[in-house]
Parts: structure tokens; C-alpha cells; sequence
């Protein structure tokens, strides 16, 4: 496939398909003062964290805002106590899952 999104078979002929994908890749230039704009890939007002990799690349992820269960604690002598039963699995699954997520 050439830059116009066409391939051409081997025998010298034009296929009459275009390939295309959900996702293109996109290149992003910053300017002068190492700005990045898109209005597509960066909303007003949304956050995002920059996380420099081993192998010089930098991944950035947008920040969402996730609901979070509260659980009642009460003192007792010195002791924080729960008032919910904790189920260890229920926690295990939980952690899981955020850190699949990510």
C-alpha cells in the first residue's frame, strides 16, 4: 500500500480496494515550545500523565476519574475497625482489575 491508501499488486495492476483502519497512526510535531495540539486526541480540560519507558519512549495516558467504594471505619481502644465484612477474593478480584485495566 502506497501513501494514498492503495495497493498495487505485484503484476503491476491497481486493486480497486482501499484498505483502511479504526485507529490510524498519527504524528504529532510540537512547536517552539514543546506544545502538542489536537482537539481530537487532547480535549480542553482533560489530564494526562507522561510516563518516560526504559527504551527512551514516553507513553502518555489519559487520566480518568473512577468511582471509588467507601468503606466506614470506627475506633475502638486504639483500633481501626471496619464496619463491612472484607472478603479476600472480593479484594483480590478488585486489584486485579484495576491493575488490568491500566
Amino acid at each position: 500500500m502506497d501513501e494514498t491508501g492503495w495497493n498495487f499488486c505485484p503484476a503491476g495492476g491497481l486493486e480497486s480496494v482501499r484498505v483502511w483502519w479504526d485507529n490510524p497512526p498519527v504524528k504529532l510535531t510540537a512547536d517552539s515550545k514543546g506544545r502538542l495540539t489536537s482537539a481530537e486526541a487532547f480535549p480542553p480540560g482533560t489530564t494526562f500523565n507522561l510516563t518516560f519507558e526504559a527504551d527512551g519512549s514516553r507513553r502518555l495516558v489519559e487520566m480518568v476519574e473512577k468511582e471509588v467504594p467507601i468503606v466506614r471505619t470506627r475506633k475502638v481502644e486504639g483500633f481501626t475497625l471496619v464496619d463491612a465484612k472484607l472478603d479476600r477474593k472480593a479484594i483480590r478480584a478488585a486489584i486485579r482489575a484495576d491493575r488490568d485495566s491500566r
